[in-house]
């Protein structure tokens, strides 16, 4: 209460006083106007106190009237402000926060609350904007690893020729993973294989995939093994002070005899895709970027007619749902389902990919890397007759010098129009085996089922064919077996026609 006293009654103690001494100085200077001499005059005097007296009383009312005012309207909202300055400053000290020295007048009070609270403000105005940069540089960085390691390992990828089919799929994690794959062909027989997986995130990682392949792209290429390409990766990773490592499985692939040449760095043991589906036996290897006299060993397998190899990351065995991971025996079984309907790496690849994504999720990259070597040669085709051209280029690297050839093509045209037409088919696939004593052309098609060899009218003159049925009859011709069957919702269609000796 004394507080409010004296911020409410001293200035009007002040206002009196100054107007009292306007008063006796302005009552002074008018008497001696008056008299115009040192001397007293008591008529003069009474004059100018009636004279001075009214004005005083007219001023006193008006400067009270102004100062109640000024008390109502500028005082009382002041002190509003102190009292929620303290109260302001109460909670900082609350808060464990440095205590708040308030002045003597209640605008002292409320300007340093208010330094300090914008002092405050503009604290957490600059740790907010550094967090924001901080974050904006984070997804530049992310976005930039995604883009080197989709330029060097792009999520999806085919290289096919007649004796062979390569496919890779990719699924990158939010956190941008450094799982990677690759394979090039440097000439028409062999195929150059890698998958792997760095163990950091990010773009040091993604940098590291980059050096990494184009090194071993130049090993190989010089005719470096697979060990020896390790060894030399292994030597430039030990360089590196950011300490990076990585597993990796490299392999060349001989598309004409079937031979494999790997080695592996700690990576995953690949799967060997067949009648029965296992695991490639092979050493184990040290991971490269670990040890300087780490030992990679050339080993090799022979793939046959028909088989195929399954190379994946970590991502696809350690999906989980939830209770249980993805792991090995769903693997297998993944690869035996897809390998059974008779299909091609592309499939064989997605096949995998979509048995993990159905299962779950293991937040982590994955990879997945199918090599299928067809027992002949095999292409898939779409269901138009524009592709007859792919069909005739196949039949005619394949039968050469056959003296049937020109038949033999003009039945298989007649088959897959047949197909085309009638079967409503999305994808169709021919491929030419060779066994013991014949050869074989397959057609597979996922249409409804639908079997080309049932003509009514049984043999019927070359000349005179219903449609449909042209291709059929001089199929059984030359033949010496043709036999439809379904099998795993796949319409088959198997030619087998003798070996033409000295061809």
């Amino acid at each position: 209460m004394k507080q409010k006293r004296r911020s409410l009654f001293s200035p009007l103690a002040l206002f009196f006083l100054l107007l009292a001494l306007a008063v006796i100085v302005y009552g002074v200077v008018r008497y001696f106007v008056a008299v115009q001499a040192w001397s007293f005059d008591r008529d003069a005097l009474f004059r100018v106190l009636w004279e001075v007296l009214p004005a005083i009383v007219v001023l006193a009312a008006v400067g009270l009237f102004a100062l109640i005012y000024c008390a109502a309207r500028i005082l009382k909202p002041v002190k509003k402000l102190r009292l929620r300055a303290s109260e302001t400053a109460k909670r900082i000290a609350d808060r464990e926060e440095a205590p708040v020295a308030f002045g003597a007048g209640c605008i002292g009070a409320l300007s340093e609350t208010l330094e300090k609270e914008e002092g405050k403000l503009a604290q957490l105005f600059v740790k907010t904007a550094h967090e924001t940069d901080a974050e904006a540089t984070e997804r530049e960085r992310l976005a930039a690893a995604l883009r080197i390691l989709t330029e060097v390992s792009p999520e999806k990828r085919t290289l096919e020729s007649l004796t062979y089919g390569v496919q890779i799929d990719i699924a990158r994690a939010a956190e941008v993973g450094a799982d990677f794959c690759d394979c090039f062909a440097p000439d028409k027989r062999r195929v150059f294989l890698a998958v792997g997986d760095v163990w950091e995130r990010g773009l040091p990682a993604a940098l590291f995939v980059a050096g990494l392949l184009r090194e071993l792209r130049e090993k190989l290429v010089a005719g470096s093994t697979p060990a020896e390409a390790l060894s030399a990766l292994n030597a430039s990773a030990l360089t590196r002070e950011d300490g990076m490592a990585a597993t990796l499985f490299c392999a060349v692939f001989d598309s004409i005899s079937g031979e494999l040449r790997y080695a592996n760095a700690g990576h995953l043991p690949p799967v060997i895709a067949g009648e029965r589906s296992g695991f490639l036996r092979m050493r184990a290897g040290v991971p490269i970027g670990l040890f300087a006299d780490a030992q990679f060993t050339d080993e090799l397998c022979r793939l046959l007619p028909g088989q195929g190899l399954i190379v994946y990351t970590d991502g696809v065995v350690n999906a989980h749902n939830g209770t249980e991971y993805f792991g090995y025996e769903r693997l297998l079984s993944a690869v035996g389902e897809h390998y059974g309907s008779g299909l091609t790496a592309d499939t064989a690849a997605d096949g995998v990919m979509d048995a993990v994504n159905e299962f779950g999720n293991s937040g982590d990259d994955r990879a997945v890397l199918a090599l299928y070597f067809p027992a002949g040669v095999q292409r898939l085709l779409a269901p138009q007759l524009s592709e007859l051209n792919k069909m005739r280029e196949l039949l005619e690297h394949w039968l050469q010098n056959d003296p049937r050839r020109k038949n033999i093509e003009l039945a298989c045209e007649e088959i897959f129009t047949n197909i085309v037409n009638h079967g409503g088919a999305k994808s169709i696939q021919i491929a030419c085996e060779r066994e013991e004593s014949s050869f074989v052309i397959r057609f597979t098609d996922d249409g409804e089922p639908f079997d080309p060899l049932h003509v009514e009218g049984g043999e019927k003159d070359l000349y005179s064919l219903a449609e449909g049925g042209m291709g059929v009859t001089i199929i059984r011709r030359i033949a010496g077996e043709i036999f439809y069957r379904t099998k795993q919702n796949m319409n088959v269609l198997t030619v087998r026609f003798p070996v033409i000796k000295g061809i």
